[in-house]
């Protein structure tokens, strides 16, 4: 396959895996395998592993309702339920966005890292922090509230007590609140820039739920890394953002066809909202390419939807949003490790490092088609999962 960015340039090679780390790649037939498990991929595309952005583990249960009801020690395997899946369709690394307020996100990463269970690489951000506003009660196992910037700092500090690997806000209203006006921003500059202060303090960074243009522009200026959805990002703040490597954004395109479709039945006004802002939304994104602005990776659906069209990010930045293929592999790989900054250790199939991959049959640079289906193989840090 062709090197998409800071890979390897072989098109056909071996790849020698030793401690979870891809250790050397050569042409075909050159590499001792002596003593090495073999498995060989036919000719097939070796990619690195998926990274999605934008996920909420907890979002196993059919509805709110039965999930406000789950007892909290439930909500760790839900999560864990949740990430195994996602592994096992290539997802080698998922950003939890905004977790239940008993933080067994966090639980689960730590539990994937001391080895006790399987699952992708998790990150984790713990509760949402978000100013009161009509209708997110709907979502309040999700969420800390906050007004000004003393207590912002605070429950920033408290995030990253619980184990947060970085801060999520709630920026703008929300396309799934009942009364909110998804476009209408509803942080003050000065709560962004504390958390972003205290985050950036701590080596971390801020994520920010934002539909709206101004809601987008705020975030971006004051420091914010990921602008979650950029839904109706304008023109003014994609120039300014223009060649940085110090922020971007998430679009997440699996949830609006899920709304657009009302599979969210907990959630009915947001077909309708969506619907109205769909072209709006369309517009902005495909703009969005015209500059030098990394675009992640991102879903934000829930654990059934995933099960039920896998690959349907793919299938929407292809067929909704227009983008090339090249584009959308660079989105799901090495420019979501950027945002991450984790380029150095995920992202790109390279000699030293992690051995996250996937084997895909087919080539999707030249036909993306063949990632709206689960690959044949997932390799996690060496391990054949399958």
């Amino acid at each position: 396959m062709e090197a998409l960015t800071e890979g390897t340039d072989l098109k056909t090679g071996d790849i020698l895996i030793e401690n979870g780390i891809i250790k050397e790649i050569a042409p075909v037939g050159t590499l001792n395998g002596e003593g090495y498990e073999e498995v060989d991929v036919k000719g097939s595309t070796v990619m690195p592993g998926i990274i999605d952005m934008h996920v909420h583990l907890a979002f196993v249960r059919p509805t709110q309702a039965e999930i406000l009801q789950l007892s909290k020690p439930a909500f760790a395997f839900d999560c864990l339920k949740y990430a195994q899946y996602l592994l096992s369709i290539g997802i080698t690394t998922a950003r939890d966005v905004g977790d239940d307020k008993s933080c067994p996100t966090i639980a689960l990463r730590n539990a994937i890292e001391e080895g006790v269970v399987a699952g992708p690489t998790v990150i984790a951000s713990g509760a949402t922090l978000c100013p009161h506003e009509p209708g997110v009660e709907i979502m309040e196992n999700l969420l800390e509230y906050v007004t000004g910037p003393t207590e912002m700092r605070r429950l920033v500090r408290q995030n990253f007590q619980k184990g947060a690997d970085f801060i999520k806000l709630y920026g703008s209203g929300s396309m799934m609140s009942q009364g909110g006006d998804p476009g209408v921003r509803i942080l003050e500059e000065d709560e962004i820039r504390e958390a972003v202060n205290i985050a950036s303090g701590r080596g971390s960074y801020v994520a920010m739920h934002a539909h709206g243009a101004e809601a987008i522009d705020v975030g971006v200026k004051s420091g914010v890394r990921t602008i979650e959805h950029a839904s109706m990002i304008s023109d003014d703040t994609l120039q300014y953002m223009n060649g940085r490597r110090d922020v971007g954004i998430v679009p997440t395109l699996a949830i609006m066809h899920d709304l657009i479709e009302s599979d969210y039945t907990d959630f009915p006004e947001a077909a309708k909202k969506i619907n109205k802002l769909k072209d709006t939304v369309k517009n902005s994104l495909m703009n969005a390419v015209s500059y030098d602005v990394l675009i992640g990776w991102g879903t934000d659906v829930s654990y059934a939807s995933y099960k039920k069209n896998p690959g349907l990010e793919f299938k929407m930045r292809k067929e909704f949003l227009e983008y090339s293929n090249v584009e959308i592999l660079k989105q799901a790989t090495i420019d979501s490790a950027k945002l991450l900054m984790l380029e150095d250790k995920i992202g790109s199939v390279k000699v030293g490092k992690q051995a996250d991959l996937i084997v895909i049959d087919g080539d999707p640079i030249a036909d993306i088609r063949v990632m709206y289906s689960p690959p044949a193989h997932v390799i996690k840090s060496g391990a054949f999962i399958r």
